[in-house]
């Protein structure tokens, strides 16, 4: 009986031990936070069930562009990005991959980049596909690959977003 309580206790502390180191690494994120990315703050919306972060994109242009795609990896790419208040920074950087990626409206072939991202002075650098966002209320989207492994999202918490900030 007594090694029965002593595996249950050591199973029950090494539980809380893992619970507690695991819920302690990672920060708690809302269903919406204010970020910063391309030199803009950004109401970003944060998505479970998107794989990649996206961003507003438009105004692309690619240096020596072909007409497939996939042989426009490892070019450089300039493109102009806007946040919810139409305030705009130009960038320049190189194109690190093309995703296929299915939404509502089918399935389109998105450019990739590498882009630092910053929320509570911690900066992320994330592969981000880029797309224009000009319809969407959120001009920055956060997919799980900036979520993974640092960040436990909560509904009840994060900013409060009116609808004045929302709308455009």
């Amino acid at each position: 009986m007594r090694y029965f309580i002593g595996f249950i206790v050591g199973v029950s502390v090494s539980f809380l031990l893992h619970f507690s180191f695991c819920t302690n690494e990672k920060s708690v994120i809302g269903e919406a936070e204010v970020m910063r990315a391309a030199s803009l703050s950004y109401v970003a919306r944060i998505d479970t069930g998107a794989r990649i972060t996206s961003i507003h994109a438009y105004d692309i242009n690619i240096e020596d562009e072909n007409e497939d795609i996939t042989q426009n990896i490892g070019k450089k790419i300039h493109f102009t990005t806007s946040n919810e208040k139409d305030e705009r920074s130009e960038v320049d950087t190189i194109i690190v991959d093309v995703k296929k990626v299915r939404n509502a409206q089918g399935i389109e072939h998105r450019y990739v980049i590498d882009l630092p991202i910053t929320w509570h002075g911690d900066t992320f650098t994330s592969r981000v596909n880029l797309r224009d966002r000009s319809r969407m209320s959120y001009k920055l989207l956060i997919g799980r690959n900036w979520l993974e492994g640092r960040h436990i999202v909560d509904v009840n918490h994060g900013t409060t977003i009116n609808s004045a900030t929302k709308a455009k």
